[in-house]
């Protein structure tokens, strides 16, 4: 998901902080924040993740 908060251009440079507070039970949670040059904050995000083996991946038994 991802949040806009402020006017922004994205021809110039952006700084992206990003935080992971939980990986574990195969997901995993990640925030993110995106500041202007000024410092001011233009956007937020959150992600969450799932991962899974595919069958055939799996080792042989």
């Amino acid at each position: 998901a991802m949040w806009f908060h402020e006017d922004f251009r994205i021809d110039e440079w952006l700084l992206y902080r990003s935080d992971s507070p939980f990986a574990g039970g195969s997901r995993g949670l990640n925030f993110g924040s995106i500041y202007r040059q000024d410092g001011t904050l233009v956007a937020s995000v959150a992600q969450e993740g799932l991962m899974r083996l595919h069958p055939s991946d799996s080792p042989a038994e």
